[in-house]
């Protein structure tokens, strides 16, 4: 088993590969608090507003919604 590879202290946390075999690429300094660097933070974070505004007009209808449940 190859060793396991482990994303620096302070450094971006963004992750590739799959089943078990990831890699941090990324080796950005982050803000205290924060697992993300910047541009990898605008891809994995969506704030709350964005998601309730594609819940409200892209997700399931509601009548789907009452018709399932």
């Amino acid at each position: 088993m190859d060793t396991l590879s482990l994303p620096r202290p302070g450094c971006c946390k963004w992750a590739e590969g799959d089943a078990g075999q990831y890699t941090f690429p990324c080796s950005r300094r982050v803000e205290a608090g924060t697992s993300y660097c910047d541009e990898h933070r605008s891809i994995v974070y969506i704030p709350p507003e964005e998601r309730r505004r594609s819940r409200s007009s892209g997700g399931m209808s509601g009548s789907f919604k009452r018709l399932a449940a």
